[in-house]
This record gives structure tokens, sequence and C-alpha cells, in this order.
């Protein structure tokens, strides 16, 4: 059976072996010159590995865009510098395609009937605004139930927490004990809904839009207007937290498009990495 690592584990195996070495290095008796430029130099890598794997998708697009470095895939699409779109050429024309991350935290089954009745109209009406055509990706799966309800104990222990700090404050703020009453209340009806034996789903769920144009910065330009558009389309219609896709998240998208995660362990590591 193959072991495989996930970009987590392994960010956390680097960062572990790193820090060791920094230990080693620091406290071995005698410590010259070139001892202490390893053990800091181990501390600088354990940083720096930390900082890509939690925010490489902020800085990585930086260093590509201004070094022009184009990502190229089977010699068939490749994806652009600033890693906000994937291009294809077809004939004479580009195609480019850009990503939006659908943070949909409540599902049917948690809504009244009513609720659903006024969410699925105003999606309807905000797919009727949008003149081009837009791909709408869901994966959905049932998560492990023993693992998903430590999850939510946690959080909502964290989130109840929170909410009693902030009202023994001498002037507690009055939106920030709205928003974590609201918070604790959530996580305390998931967790009554798994009690009561509802199994707990698991949603990945994107936007893909595709601009045409005569050149790469053409098509990516035409892309990134739609995707803005529908980013606040979405955003305002259905009260949900839409957000662009950038480099290896923005991929995973892409991967969706020619096969799902087979079974519920690779749908959270899919999450997860």
């Amino acid at each position: 059976m193959a072991f495989e690592l996930t970009t987590k584990q392994m960010a956390y195996v680097v960062i572990v072996s790193a820090v060791l070495v920094f230990l080693v290095m620091f406290t071995l008796p005698g410590a010259g010159l070139l001892q202490t430029i390893a053990a800091f130099a181990a501390a600088a890598a354990a940083i720096l590995s930390f900082v890509i794997w939690k925010w490489g998708y902020l800085f990585i697009p930086f260093f590509t865009k201004r070094a022009n470095i184009v990502e190229v895939h089977d010699g068939l699409w490749e994806v652009n510098p600033a890693q906000d779109s994937i291009v294809k050429k077809v004939g004479d024309q580009y195609y480019a395609s850009v990503f939006l991350h659908l943070k949909m935290y409540r599902s049917t089954t948690e809504k009244t009937q009513e609720e659903n009745i006024i969410y699925v109209d105003s999606f309807e009406r905000a797919i009727a605004n949008i003149k081009y055509p837009v791909k709408i990706g869901e994966v959905l799966y049932a998560k492990e139930i023993g693992k998903y309800r430590e999850d939510v104990e946690t959080r909502r222990y964290e989130a109840q927490l929170k909410l009693q700090r902030e009202r023994e404050k001498s002037e507690p703020d009055v939106l920030a004990l709205d928003r974590l009453e609201k918070e604790v209340s959530m996580w305390e009806a998931q967790l009554n809904r798994i009690i009561s034996g509802e199994r707990p789903m698991g949603l990945i769920a994107y936007a893909m839009t595709t601009g045409v144009g005569i050149t790469k910065d053409a098509a990516v330009a035409i892309a990134k207007n739609q995707a803005a558009e529908i980013k606040t389309l979405f955003a305002n219609a259905l009260n949900i937290e839409v957000a662009y896709l950038y480099g290896e998240d923005m991929k995973k998208c892409f991967e969706l498009e020619y096969a799902v995660p087979p079974s519920v362990k690779e749908a959270e590591k899919f999450i997860e990495a």
C-alpha cells in the first residue's frame, strides 16, 4: 500500500525537521560560526515552510507574475504568471478560465421550507442576470461522524469562550456579541442534528467562467471581468461569501473537471491539502 503525504503533512515534516536541526546545531558544545549559521538557516527554513504552506497562494503569484513564469501542463493548457487563470489556445483564439470559491455554510436541510424557496428564487434571479455561460460545480459527500462531531464540539467551545470573554468586558461590543451568539447557536444546532442521528454533509462548491480573446491578455481580462460580475451577483443574491481562487487551489478545481475525489478520505484530503 503506497504511503501518501498531504501538503499539510509535508509542511509539518519540513517544519519539525528544521526545528530539530536548529536545536541540535544551537545546543552542541563549542558551537562555531558554521554551526550558528546552520542553526539560523534551519530556523529560517521552518518559518519559510510554514509561510509558504499557510499563505503561499498570496505571495507566490506575486513572484511568478514579476518573473513572468508560465506553468505549462501537457502542452495543452497553462497557468498564467499571476496564477489567477488557466489559459488554453484553440485555433487562433485563447480561452481563459477564472475560478471562484462559493463558501456555503448552510445546507438546504438546515433551512426552513420558506428559506429554501427564497434561496432558489434568488439563485434563479442571479443566473438570469448573467449574459454568458457559467459553470457551477458542487461535490457532496457524507462526513465521518466521529471526527466531525469532535470538530463541532471544539468550535462550539471556542465560540463560547470568545462570547464569555466579550460579555465580561466593561464595554462589550454589541455587534461582536450578536455575531458570537449566532456562531454558538449555529454550532449547537449542528451538534444537535448529529446527536439526533442526522449524517453531516460536506460540500465543495465553485464557479467557473471563461473568456475568449485573440491574445492571452485579452482572454484573461474578459474572464476576470466576468468573474467580478459573478462574484458580486452571487454574494448579494445568495448572501454567501465568494472568493477568487489562485495557484494550487485554482488548479484543484480545474482537476475536478476530470474526476471527483473517489472517497470521503480523498475529499477531506482535497480540502485540507
